[in-house]
């Protein structure tokens, strides 16, 4: 049998297919072969991957007493958390360095892992908690559930590439009046830090369905009386970012309720929205978001013994950290000028339309001459081409065969 014959099926057959492929629903999208458009990410659904033991790990090895103030036993069990979150960013890839913030003649880092950005990495975007906690508490819910969502949001995006820079920060003496996030705050400022935004977890995990188990702030309409929502507040400068946030829980965790509250200049009028490490960025300028159960104001447990591990709901805190870690990804990644380019990487002001929370495609397709088009041409000649010689040197065997 001429080897050649079977060849050229083969060679026919595949080129068939590929032809299929780009023209097929679906296909082969341009976008996935351009070589000037930003990396590209996994779908923001994809994201739904951080789940309820992966939240419970974190939050058994953090539990327990940790002050920055407290006793030498305290003291001890603050630096290991900090030392077991260092590990985990170093684990994950990440580039980590530490801030030493002193208080009361005591010094506890921030910790930062940073996922360096691929087109504007001078450009950062904060995803942060507090590690320590107060004396009388294990502070499961306050705040060993925000560094957990932390972690696994740098878990699962550590392997991506993103536009931008990514900081996930753990905050030291938040309890002592926010010290480490004011610290870093101010240095921001002071340096002209291009930081796109803030998402800032506080308590994230407690839970209660019974009607009135839930109070507000006075002067806050309740739009619930049971505890099932997480509240997610942003100030009057934070406004595209605390709809991006709404929009993308929305479409990517659908079961999540999420209160998005925006407040007045920065929350000012209103002390309890101030009571976490997003206020000192509100100060500066900066858009952030406050990402809580709302505290003491659900969780009876607040800064108490009560706080462990076991009156927590973990599905709530990983479904608060799955959406999160989308509203990460669709606000880096989002090209509402279809320019190939993050919108963040340039003008567009950070969170852009709230109605698109899918990542966008790095170059549009169309009907008239648009990219798809150019490549399905193109693919179309390098069949017919690749045709064409196997089909030649199937000929000149035969031919050879026969004078043979």
């Amino acid at each position: 049998m001429n080897p050649f014959r079977g060849l050229l099926r083969v060679s026919i057959l595949s080129q068939l297919l590929v032809v299929a492929g780009l023209l097929a629903p679906g296909g082969v999208d341009s976008a996935s072969i351009s070589t000037n458009a930003d990396p590209p990410v996994i779908p923001v659904a994809s994201y739904s991957t951080i789940a309820p033991e992966d939240v419970e790990a974190h939050i058994v090895a953090i539990q327990g007493a940790r002050s920055g103030t407290g006793s030498e036993a305290q003291r001890a069990k603050l630096a290991e958390v900090a030392g077991y979150i260092r590990g985990l960013l170093t684990g994950y890839g990440l580039s980590v360095s530490e801030d030493p913030v002193t208080f009361s003649g005591r010094t506890f880092p921030n910790i930062v892992g940073t996922l360096r950005g691929t087109t504007c990495p001078e450009k950062t975007f904060i995803v942060s908690a507090h590690y320590d906690g107060v004396s009388a508490s294990p502070a499961a819910d306050d705040d060993a559930s925000g560094v957990a969502a932390v972690l696994e949001i740098a878990r699962i995006l550590s392997a991506q590439a993103l536009p931008a820079s990514v900081d996930f920060v753990a905050f030291s003496f938040e309890e002592q009046g926010m010290i480490g996030s004011s610290q870093m705050a101010t240095a921001a400022s002071s340096a002209g830090r291009e930081l796109l935004g803030m998402i800032n977890f506080d308590m994230i995990a407690y839970t209660c369905d019974q009607p009135g188990c839930q109070r507000y702030p006075e002067g806050i309409p309740p739009p619930r009386s049971t505890g099932d929502f997480v509240a997610v507040v942003g100030n009057t400068a934070s406004h595209s970012l605390l709809e991006s946030f709404t929009a993308t829980s929305a479409s990517a965790v659908p079961d999540l309720i999420a209160f998005p509250l925006e407040v007045a200049g920065n929350g000012e009028t209103l002390p309890d929205v101030r009571r976490a490490d997003h206020a000192p960025f509100w100060d500066h300028g900066y858009q952030a978001l406050f990402v809580t159960d709302t505290a003491d104001l659900r969780n009876p447990n607040y800064h108490q013994a009560g706080d462990t591990l076991d009156t927590l709901d973990l599905a709530f805190a990983a479904a608060v950290a799955n959406a999160s870690a989308a509203t990460v990804v669709a606000v880096l990644t989002a090209d509402e000028n279809g320019d190939g380019r993050a919108d963040v990487c340039g003008d567009v002001p950070v969170g852009g339309s709230a109605e698109s929370p899918q990542p966008q495609s790095p170059v549009k397709s169309g009907d008239d001459g648009s990219p798809r088009n150019a490549v399905l041409f193109a693919m179309l000649a390098m069949a017919a081409i690749a045709l064409l010689a196997v089909a030649g040197a199937w000929f000149a065997v035969r031919r050879r065969s026969r004078q043979d």
